[in-house]
């Protein structure tokens, strides 16, 4: 026994012989030794440690490490109680300081050799107060350790001690009736969706949500509430009557189908989806839970931005995608706390949140750290088509697809290399874990009928019927949606509905039409039709079309106060290329036209429309006719015959030999 040792011994001791005089105690000290007091702190963290021990019996090295971290927390506590001198008291600090570390780490970066702990987790409540107890250990001991032993004693820590201890007890009664999981390393506790790996899966979630689970072959319903959740399982048993004396159905289970309608308000149901394992689905679940609590601290975009998220400026196509790029190319994989990408529902100037965007770092789509991590629930894709360029801001911005060929009429391809999921905090008809619609969709690695991040036919018709889209009117202030145009290839739906959000974004520059008269469009006379075309002639036989930065003419609509309003672009090809060899991007939603009755002023500034042909094609003299161009408006504004739509009259133009006037009413404004 060391002197220091001796000396708190002697001062707890009681007086042994009767030479002693009364009341002279000068050796006692009045108050709790700080080390006891650790010594106590220490105890109380090490019995939650082994209170969360018993659920976490589906790692049986995990279990064991909180065992022995309760053993040593407990063992230098009570020696610390019994023993309070430096030895003691340093030993608790190593101890707390070690368990407080490895609780950090599993926090930060996770512990890739230790099963259940590989990747990191989000705190909850009762791992959060076992680390706040190991510190508060590791400080009092500290203090005790350093200081000399007649100063050691200290007034009123009783109380704070009783306090803690009780703390501990609520700690340890919130771990032991929480079911936990750890599915390939991704884990909760506490308060997080967790669920033990036992015979009847219970999942318990947090914040009031609802998880319905479907494990082993058994119907069997049961409800597991904690932190205000009530959670149903139903589990299929072959038996007709179980160990457990409950009766069970022999029907075979039946595979339900996915992706299923997600509404945040209502219980999330991953249940009896073919080929999912209960780790995939807890995992899932849990996902799907954090982000409904994580995102909400960037419900305004202005925090997302304060945050280092940065707009790629696609808000015209009604989803506006925020991206961290930093985040990218990191080892991190689905963390809801720092998602790579967030997305808000654009409407004007109105942004709401809708949910995250996670995205991998570049591998293939079909790696399996992808499929594995929710099986059949998720399809992983990609966005290889986009083209990028810098915005004003510094940032990366979408500028457009790639044309046939793979190329970029403007920006770089890029992207592609990084696969994405989805997770949505707010409805979505196609699942929780749905990709956007058009060009929102990317690419996957399986067939488009075997995507699971779409909507699945099941909610769309009867059993039977072939499924039928329903088109949406074209309203430039909601998410574009072109859906529901019989023989419209996906692709062709994506290119066209880019098209429109591209225009949305970059034509409004040329509102004002003083600046596009600066930048060399001239009026060509024809506003008292009701609608005014600026032509830039110089741009029409270049090598760039369909570009909202060089369109060949812009529609204005002539106001009563005499200004003009910006309605339309008309894109014009080269005059070489004939109707027949037009790029068919859009298949039946676009339709071209030319102008091959038109007489113009002999003017090559600017010419104007000055009348019509005759019956033989030719213009009255003193006028010219033009080579005619194939062209097409993009409307940014709703027109009753779509966003394609082309003039009526003698501004309609004519339209390929043996094909219908299109009037695109089901994405017209009515």
């Amino acid at each position: 026994m060391t002197v220091d040792d001796a000396s708190e011994v002697a001062q707890h001791a009681e007086p042994t012989g009767p030479t002693e005089p009364p009341g002279d105690r000068s050796s006692a000290q009045p108050g709790m030794s700080i080390v006891v007091f650790a010594g106590l702190i220490s105890i109380a963290a090490g019995a939650v440690h082994a209170a969360a021990a018993g659920i976490h019996v589906e790692s049986k090295e995990l279990a064991q490490i909180f065992v022995i971290t309760a053993v040593l927390q407990i063992g230098v506590g009570i020696w610390a109680v019994l023993r309070p001198g430096r030895i003691a008291a340093w030993s608790v600090v190593l101890v707390s300081v070690v368990a407080f570390a490895g609780w950090l780490t599993t926090r930060l970066t996770g512990i890739s050799w230790i099963e259940g702990l590989e990747v990191r987790e989000a705190p909850g409540f009762a791992d959060t107060a076992c680390a706040a107890l190991a510190v508060i250990a590791a400080i009092a001991a500290y203090t005790g350790a350093i200081l000399p032993a007649e100063r050691r004693h200290q007034r009123g820590l009783a109380i704070p001690a009783t306090l803690l201890g009780l703390f501990a007890v609520w700690t340890m009664l919130a771990a032991g009736t929480t079911a936990h999981t750890h599915a390939d390393g991704d884990h909760a506790h506490g308060d997080e969706v967790a669920a033990a790996d036992h015979p009847h899966d219970e999942i318990a979630t947090a914040d009031g949500a609802t998880v319905a689970a479907t494990a082993d072959d058994h119907p069997h319903d049961e409800t597991v509430t904690a932190n205000a959740s009530t959670v149903t399982t139903e589990h299929p048993h072959d038996d007709a009557v179980a160990d457990d004396g409950h009766a069970h159905d022999t029907a075979e289970p039946v595979a339900l189908a996915w992706p299923r309608p997600w509404d945040p308000s209502e219980p999330l149901d991953l249940s009896g989806v073919e080929g999912v394992t209960t780790d995939q689905q807890m995992r899932a679940a849990e996902l799907v839970n954090n982000t409904l609590i994580e995102l909400q601290k960037y419900a305004d975009p202005a925090a997302a931005v304060a945050a280092g998220y940065t707009s790629i400026g696609d808000a015209g196509t009604g989803s506006e995608h925020y991206i961290k790029g930093d985040l990218i190319e990191d080892d991190v994989l689905l963390d809801p706390s720092a998602p790579e990408s967030l997305v808000y529902a654009a409407d004007g100037d109105q942004r709401t949140l809708a949910g995250a965007m996670f995205i991998a770092s570049a591998r293939p789509a079909d790696d399996p750290t992808l499929t594995d991590w929710a099986g059949p629930l998720m399809t992983w894709h990609k966005h290889d088509n986009l083209c990028w360029s810098t915005g004003d801001d510094g940032e990366a911005k979408v500028v457009g697809i790639i044309d046939a060929d793979g190329n970029c009429a403007r920006g770089v391809r890029a992207g592609g290399e990084n696969p994405m999921v989805h997770v949505w905090v707010t409805p979505h008809p196609c699942g929780v874990f749905a990709a956007l619609e058009g060009i929102g969709a990317g690419t996957a690695a399986v067939d488009e009928a075997e995507r699971v991040d779409m909507c699945s036919e099941e909610h769309d018709h009867d059993a039977g019927a072939e499924p039928q889209a329903v088109a949406k009117p074209y309203d430039p202030t909601m998410p574009i949606d072109l859906s529901g145009t019989p023989g419209v290839t996906p692709q062709q739906q994506a290119a066209a509905e880019n098209l429109i959000a591209i225009n949305l974004v970059d034509l409004p520059q040329w509102s004002d039409y003083r600046v596009a008269e600066a930048a060399g469009f001239r009026s060509i006379g024809d506003g008292f039709t009701g609608h005014e075309h600026f032509v830039q002639w110089d741009w029409i036989n270049d090598d760039v079309a369909l570009d909202p930065d060089f369109p060949e003419s812009l529609v204005y609509e002539p106001q009563p106060d005499g200004s003009k309003k910006l309605v339309s672009a008309m894109y014009m090809l080269p005059t070489s290329v004939s109707l027949g060899e037009v790029p068919n991007i859009g298949g039946p939603l676009m339709q071209w036209h030319i102008h091959d009755n038109l007489c113009y002023s002999n003017d090559p500034e600017q010419p104007r429309v000055s009348g019509i042909t005759d019956a033989d094609g030719n213009c009255q003299p003193g006028l010219v006719k033009h080579d005619p161009a194939p062209m097409i408006h993009v409307w940014i504004t709703k027109h009753p015959c779509g966003p394609f739509a082309s003039l009526e009259g003698v501004a309609a133009g004519q339209i390929a030999p043996g094909e219908e006037r299109l009037c695109d009413e089901a994405h017209g404004a009515h």
